[in-house]
């Protein structure tokens, strides 16, 4: 009994290192802005202290059930600069009720990007985040710009993923702009198989994380060989989707495992 009460112990322990390495979350404030029907609204981003001097804004457009959102952003440097697990930017709106909206991936061009995209939400928080990759699912702490309060703006609270990526840099001051287009999606690629591992995917996820290396290994295979550019991208992209969805699926796993083993050990 004893034995087993310690086993259980130990592997409860061991489960839920494997779940913060996922999981470790913090509460951030943002401000919402709101966009009334029949009106457009053109909103001020402004940089945090991440991007120091980065600026942009965001024109809002309410039409029927749904609001256009078009953004720009200027004195952009390479999300890849902070080093580590950071690849690339994405747009985020957060709703009152923390409901967190990835509306895409921003893309630079030199130190600028823009990005169109809709939502039903009248009333959220505009974000922009350094992620490992461009299907993130909670924002990450690296908020580099955000939206300035208006009016209307009402205070929420919403989570961040934080001390679970790698960094080297926790801010972009004195670092060089890029020239030209900023091609990071072999990089979000490998970041996205290596998270997959390091939620345990190759314990509680075999099948798909083998499917994702290689689709890793034909993404640097073709890196190499000098295809057409967009080939590449398209591979990497895919091989972050089965990256993630190994990832995922781990965590899932180890959820219901925790669950399991703690209504398990209860009886002893």
């Amino acid at each position: 009994m004893k034995f087993g009460c310690r086993l259980a112990i130990s592997l409860i322990i061991f489960l839920f290192e494997r779940q913060n390495l996922v999981h470790a979350a913090t509460l951030r404030e943002a401000t919402t802005v709101t966009c009334s029907e029949g009106h457009t609204e053109t909103v001020d981003l402004r940089s945090t202290e991440r991007l120091a001097g980065a600026s942009g804004e965001a024109r809002l457009e309410r039409n029927g059930r749904s609001t256009d959102i078009e953004v720009e952003i200027r004195a952009m440097r390479p999300a890849s600069l902070f080093g580590g697990d950071y690849n690339t930017y994405v747009l985020w709106i957060v709703s009152p009720d923390r409901q967190m909206v990835n509306l895409g991936e921003l893309l630079l061009e030199g130190n600028r990007s823009r990005i169109h995209s809709t939502t039903r939400l009248t009333t959220f928080a505009i974000l922009i985040t350094a992620e490992p990759h461009y299907l993130a699912s909670t924002p990450s702490a690296f908020v580099v710009l955000e939206n300035k309060p208006n009016k209307r703006s009402s205070r929420i609270q919403h989570p961040v993923v934080e001390g679970v990526y790698n960094f080297q840099r926790s801010n972009l001051d004195d670092v060089k702009e890029a020239k030209g287009k900023v091609h990071t999606e072999v990089k979000q690629a490998f970041t996205a198989f290596r998270l997959a591992e390091r939620a345990g995917a190759a314990d509680f996820a075999t099948y798909e994380l083998r499917l994702a290396g290689r689709s890793l290994d034909e993404t640097l295979h073709l890196s190499h060989t000098g295809i057409h550019r967009n080939e590449i991208e398209a591979q990497a992209r895919h091989t972050v989707r089965l990256a993630v969805a190994a990832q995922h699926l781990a965590q899932d796993r180890t959820e219901r495992s925790i669950r399991e083993v703690t209504g398990n050990s209860s009886r002893y």
